[in-house]
């Protein structure tokens, strides 16, 4: 593994992903889908990596389609992110170009409210920071396949705080985008509140009975994640990202106690294509 970029590489992203829960009878409701377009633009000066990234174009459909805050980040103007190897030096143009974003896109004063949370950014910094350390999890010399779990420990690659890592394996070589890309994938675990706003979208959108909107106390969710990477081992640049979460909820009722839980689905998936320059035809 390489995260070296001789020349500058400019890529368009494509990121979708899709939130559903599972209803009272057992089968899976979706609520949102979100999709966005984004270019990005990656070079790097000696060990430090820079990407620029500018928002295009925004497709989402569903319940929540302008209020998921994990998902609005994709929105946000430019942001741009520095780092060296696996650590992230910096994130500029997040926390003002999200307070921009949600004062441009027309939607109820109620969402508006709890979208400008505070507590928001501080997360969304920490998946912007997440995607890049599960990008570049992998270094020098890697089997194209096998379990490498213990040699990332013994590397100190797996030390992180807020998530869980189960196992790290390689499942060789995929074709994407015309480059040949190392294919892995991170299983891990998660806690967390609730940043996608699952309860909203399970209890206010007719997927279960309405005494359940009720049940607003003790919300927090448990996630078993696998993070498939993706990536051209040349020059560290991904080609792909699937995240496949599922997410056991709690939620209590403030008066009566009563606990219940509930089950999620959520697929983020993200597609880095090269830009190809075209040339104008002689005349």
């Amino acid at each position: 593994m390489n995260y070296s970029i001789s020349t500058p590489v400019d890529v368009e992203l494509y990121a979708e992903s899709y939130f559903a829960t599972i209803d009272m009878a057992g089968e899976e409701k979706m609520g949102t889908i979100t999709a966005a377009y984004v270019d990005m633009n990656y070079s790097s000066a000696g060990d430090t990596i820079k990407v620029k990234r500018e928002y295009k174009i925004d497709k989402s459909r569903g319940y929540l389609k302008n209020f998921m805050p994990s998902e609005l980040v994709w929105r946000i103007k430019n942001v741009n992110t520095t780092a060296i190897d696996r650590e992230v030096l910096g994130i500029d143009g997040l926390d003002d170009g999200y307070d921009s974003l949600l004062t441009r896109i027309p939607m109820p004063e109620r969402w508006r409210k709890q979208l400008l949370n505070p507590d928001y950014k501080p997360h969304l910094r920490r998946l912007e920071k997440h995607r890049w350390e599960m990008d570049h999890l992998l270094s020098g010399e890697v089997p194209s396949k096998g379990n490498i779990t213990q040699m990332l420990k013994d590397q100190g690659r797996l030390n992180f705080i807020l998530i869980k890592i189960d196992s790290v394996v390689t499942k060789g070589f995929e074709n994407r985008d015309h480059r040949r890309c190392l294919d892995y994938v991170v299983y891990l675990h998660e806690t967390e509140s609730f940043p996608y706003y699952i309860w909203e979208q399970h209890v206010n959108s007719n997927i279960i009975p309405e005494k359940y909107k009720a049940y607003t106390a003790g919300l927090k969710a448990e996630y078993e994640t696998q993070f498939e990477v993706m990536i051209d081992p040349t020059t560290g640049v991904p080609c792909q990202e699937r995240e496949v979460k599922v997410g056991t909820h709690t939620m209590v009722h403030p008066i009566t106690k009563d606990t219940v839980t509930f089950t999620s689905h959520i697929t983020n998936e993200r597609l880095y294509n090269l830009k190809v320059q075209y040339e104008e035809p002689a005349e």
